[in-house]
């Protein structure tokens, strides 16, 4: 059933956008609310660790790049460095990574994970893994790869910073 909404001049208008059942609505809308409410649920799990899904994801990107300045690691996640500030300060806080003056260039200042985050961020993905493993429906090699397929030609339609 599709809800009916009125417009602007008064008259009752049949919309599938205003939908609120996921089984009825249009698959951009069911993607949209599908992701809020996947971040909402990693945001869940990955506070149980003490972390963000920005901090997790940020200790992860430092662990395989080795030292970024705080503006490359910015665009690696997709953030603002005005946004990673506050995370980046916590982290340091914490033990998990540290700033060092690059010495090919003593302007820059690039972020490294610390032996205490990688152990943190190991422990940290592992846990948030099994939780995944278990609660989000499996699929088989063939039907990931469609869906795979379908959400990164979403990403690519919409993303205009291009990540």
């Amino acid at each position: 059933m599709i809800c009916r909404r009125t417009d602007l001049y008064g008259l009752r208008v049949a919309s599938p956008h205003f939908e609120s059942r996921p089984e009825h609505m249009p698959l951009p809308a069911l993607l949209a609310r599908t992701g809020a409410a996947v971040g909402r649920f990693r945001h869940g799990v990955t506070a149980g660790h003490g972390l963000t899904t920005t901090s997790l994801a940020g200790l992860g990107v430092l662990a395989h790049a080795g030292g970024l300045s705080h503006r490359e690691l910015a665009a690696e996640l997709g953030v603002t460095p005005a946004t990673l500030t506050p995370v980046v300060d916590t982290l340091e806080r914490e033990g998990s990574l540290r700033r060092e003056r690059d010495p090919a260039d003593r302007r820059v200042v690039r972020l490294r994970i610390t032996d205490a985050g990688r152990r943190r961020l190991a422990t940290a993905h592992e846990q948030v893994e099994v939780v995944y493993r278990e609660r989000l429906p499996h699929l088989t090699a063939e039907e990931e790869a469609v869906v795979r397929r379908y959400l990164l030609a979403v990403l690519d339609a919409v993303d205009e910073d291009g990540a």
